[in-house]
């Protein structure tokens, strides 16, 4: 009776474990997969004053749209760098480091969207759509990412630990994150519009 019931702990544990290691496989490798994307993005929000179709673009609005695309740029790097370094060597202080990166994201990005004050409307709709697009895409790779009981040792997983990680894996499987393909064509029909600025 006691070997059932130790086998039975075992295989919880065990079966802990392992959706802990798929999930983190998961929410790494999706989050690999679209950031490319997003940063080239990111780099092309600095050419829709090229596309604006004739427009004449004021100074002020070319400096705040430069300045959200290199913003985002650089954040957006730094995130893969993190995201690479968590994959290579999955660690408590990386994830933190990733968390913290997201919110610079979630954080810079309105504030320069907001204080651009760009006086082309049609422009400024553009660069909106642009970003919020990229926005709302990192903003799901943050549901991804595990708690840190799922981190934890399969020693100190419990009934409470399995729900932990049964609830991420629920969460994971509902978010929507979209795939590279997809995120290309948001961007290619939602936001660019043009040729010159869309994302093969």
């Amino acid at each position: 009776m006691k070997t059932k019931k130790t086998n039975g702990v075992l295989a919880l544990t065990l079966a802990i474990s392992l959706a802990a290691t798929g999930c983190s496989s998961q929410w790494i490798s999706v989050a690999l997969a679209d950031l490319p994307v997003l940063v080239q993005m990111a780099l092309n929000i600095a050419t829709f004053t090229e596309t604006a179709q004739g427009k004449v673009i004021s100074a002020a609005d070319q400096a705040a749209i430069q300045n959200i695309s290199s913003e985002a740029s650089k954040d957006l790097n730094l995130l893969q760098q993190l995201y690479d370094e968590y994959k290579a060597n999955p660690s408590d202080a990386t994830l933190q480091k990733i968390t913290a990166a997201i919110g610079v994201v979630q954080q810079n990005l309105p504030a320069l969207l907001q204080a651009a004050h760009i006086s082309d409307a049609a422009l400024a709709q553009q660069v909106a759509a642009g970003v919020n697009l990229i926005l709302t895409t990192v903003e799901s790779f943050a549901e991804l990412i595990p708690s840190s009981s799922s981190s934890s040792s399969s020693a100190s997983l419990s009934t409470t630990g399995a729900a932990n990680v049964h609830a991420q894996v629920t969460r994971q499987a509902t978010a929507k994150i979209p795939t590279p393909a997809e995120l290309k064509l948001k961007w290619n029909v939602g936001v660019c519009g043009e040729a010159s600025c869309a994302i093969k």
